[in-house]
């Protein structure tokens, strides 16, 4: 891992910042969390996996290829413009003002999602297909650009002993409010009364419904302030090939164990190019209606609410890399599950599993990634992460959906299955686990500065 020497008067901000963080940790705690609870619980009223499926099925005449797309632009928009941020964010004593600015583009398509399909469902449905596509991906688009910012203003102000059980406490509140969140998608998708396209149209509302208000939380935060980079060294910096593309590449040379985790999260991302498939599969293989695979989604929610709760412990207790594990074993077998499902029963063991996938490499890559490189330049390892991510994460799910529309579901559900356990495998060996080793080394250290007794057991005489 790179490290450097911190100056005095560094020291002396951080001190500054950590007893700001102090000061406020269980007000940000609560508000913070409640913006991650009511985002998620949103999120799971239009499932990305379930209910945004199902809307392109419709439009697009049930073409895996476009269904595929879904995953593929979420991707994109979330992973690929964070580096573009990244060195602005290191340069900064305060996040949370471009943050509440840029989170606003997270949150209003889906407002513009929901007229839409109203006005243009029945008679234009190509160009809603479009509009769709657009509009998700401007509207992740704004969480990519909002994510450096806003999980270094978490990593500031929740202590590095307590990121799992806040993000796990946190993310599990929001699924478990989600599991009441999908049975009213299921609900609303079943009502013959209010019917196509109004059903999906109501979904989109209560999402951005709920959205504002997760909004109205994030603008409580009280934020401590960050150490950002001299302005006197950001021109030195550039020039020395710190930052900035050099920088970038710097960084993923030098730092092994980074460039460790980088390698295992695109194996990981591209085994999730079937996640997107097992709802329409369902409803292909297994011959569900709407409603019927919409269930699903309640599976989704109370799947990933409980492993949130408990992966939250798991990795503060024995490491964030162990919860990555769990993750990509859970993502292969759910794609393998899926390679033999022909039954609404087999399907709820797929999505089932894939709720512990998505909630372990969720959890776990938020609450781990910050565990490397400096303080000063964690945004930098953050974005580092998601842009490696997404080019697996982005074209795994086209090439899935290509697989499924000219061979059939079998050979992209076998294909993610091998990669999920090839992933797991990356994981245990090569990626090192930094704070559990500074935690392993602290305890061996401590065990040999205690004094021996003359019978040669340690402690006091």
């Amino acid at each position: 891992m790179l490290t450097q020497e911190t100056p005095p008067d560094i020291s002396a901000e951080m001190a500054a910042s950590v007893a700001e963080r102090d000061l406020h940790f269980r007000w940000n705690f609560s508000v913070l969390g409640f913006d991650i609870a009511l985002f998620v619980l949103a999120l799971n009223i239009s499932s990305a996996y379930v209910v945004l499926p199902l809307f392109v099925y419709h439009l697009s005449s049930g073409s895996n290829f476009a269904t595929s797309l879904i995953p593929a632009v979420r991707a994109l928009g979330s992973f690929g413009p964070q580096l573009l941020v990244a060195d602005a964010i290191e340069h900064m004593r305060r996040t949370k003002p471009i943050l509440l600015f840029i989170t606003v583009f997270e949150r209003v398509p889906f407002l513009i999602l929901a007229l839409a399909a109203v006005a243009l469902a029945g008679g234009h449905p190509t160009l809603l297909l479009i509009l769709f596509f657009l509009l998700i991906f401007v509207q992740t688009l704004g969480g990519g650009f909002s994510f450096p910012p806003w999980l270094d203003l978490v990593a500031r102000a929740v202590p590095d002993n307590w990121r799992g059980r806040f993000f796990g406490l946190s993310s599990g509140l929001g699924s478990f409010l989600g599991i009441g969140g999908a049975a009213i998608a299921t609900l609303i998708l079943s009502s013959s009364a209010i019917g196509y396209p109004n059903t999906f149209a109501l979904c989109f509302t209560l999402t951005f419904s709920v959205m504002v208000v997760s909004f109205i939380c994030l603008s409580l935060a009280r934020e401590p302030h960050r150490i950002p980079h001299p302005k006197a060294q950001r021109a030195q910096r550039k020039a020395a090939g710190e930052s900035g593309p050099r920088g970038w590449l710097r960084i993923t040379r030098q730092d092994r164990s980074f460039r460790m985790l980088l390698i295992a999260n695109g194996i990981t991302g591209a085994a999730g190019m079937a996640i997107g498939l097992f709802a329409v599969a369902a409803k292909s293989i297994a011959h569900l209606t709407d409603a019927q695979a919409s269930i699903q989604n309640n599976v989704l929610a109370l799947s990933s609410a409980l492993s949130y709760f408990l992966l939250g412990w798991v990795g503060d207790r024995y490491g964030h890399r162990l919860v990555l594990e769990i993750g990509s074993l859970a993502t292969g077998a759910a794609a393998l599950l899926a390679f033999f499902a022909h039954s609404q029963l087999l399907f709820i063991g797929v999505f089932l599993l894939t709720g512990l996938g998505l909630s372990a490499t969720f959890l776990a890559q938020l609450a781990f990634v910050v565990e490397f490189g400096t303080p000063e330049t964690r945004p930098t390892y953050i974005a580092l992460s998601a842009v490696a991510y997404a080019p697996f994460a982005t074209f795994a799910p086209i090439l899935g959906g290509w697989l499924a529309d000219h061979v059939g579901y079998g050979p992209p559900f076998l294909l993610a299955g091998v990669l999920g356990l090839v992933g797991l495998v990356v994981y245990r060996l090569l990626v090192p686990d930094p704070r559990m080793e500074a935690r392993q080394a602290a305890a061996e250290s401590l065990t040999q500065s205690e004094p021996v007794t003359s019978t040669g057991h340690k402690g006091t005489p």
